[in-house]
């Protein structure tokens, strides 16, 4: 009987885990996504570095809880596969912590894997898309970070993140100005 009880309450735990931002809305977002690369041109404008806010929301439990991720991005390599850092900073307050803050580093560049806490599985989609989805090394490798990039043509990323366990949120990221002055 013990067993049973157990095995419920891992089934509640794993359901509760899932949240919303489960199957349905993962698929529902690549439906929408064109399976062809963004074009070498488009791509070549959409490379460089961006940085910005990305403020995310969850409803569990009856509880709402609020982040705000302070995100840096580098991309480069050619659209059929892309090179991305991800470096974000995750201040967060949930029903059970009243503030938290979390730092990491992904990317999918074998050079500098060293440190990270995870990686990036990235591709772009026409005409101006590129979809990152983050694995976190570890138990909690399967509970990824999905994050839509709509590249604009003013320069900035208008970012729709979905992640773990219901969270859901948007941001803007503006492209950083370069530190090398043109001759």
């Amino acid at each position: 009987m013990r067993v049973l009880r157990r095995i419920a309450a891992l089934a509640v735990l794993a359901a509760a885990i899932a949240g919303c931002a489960g199957p349905s809305n993962r698929d529902a977002i690549l439906a929408d996504l064109n399976p062809a690369p963004m074009s070498p041109r488009a791509w070549s404008r959409a490379t460089g570095v961006y940085t910005g806010a990305i403020r995310a929301t969850t409803q569990r439990f009856g509880f709402e809880d609020e982040s705000s991720i302070e995100t840096r991005l580098d991309l480069s390599g050619p659209p059929n596969s892309p090179a991305v850092i991800l470096r974000i900073m995750k201040g967060y307050s949930t029903a059970w912590t009243e503030y938290g803050e979390w730092k990491g580093t992904f990317t999918n560049i074998p050079d500098e894997r060293y440190g990270t806490q995870g990686s990036v599985n990235a591709s772009s989609h026409a005409p101006d898309r590129a979809l990152l989805i983050l694995r976190r090394n570890g138990a909690s490798q399967l509970a990824g970070i999905w994050m839509i990039l709509t590249f604009r043509p003013d320069g900035a990323v208008d970012v729709d993140w979905v992640g773990y366990a219901g969270w859901r949120g948007s941001g803007v990221l503006s492209r950083a100005p370069s530190l090398v002055t043109p001759r």
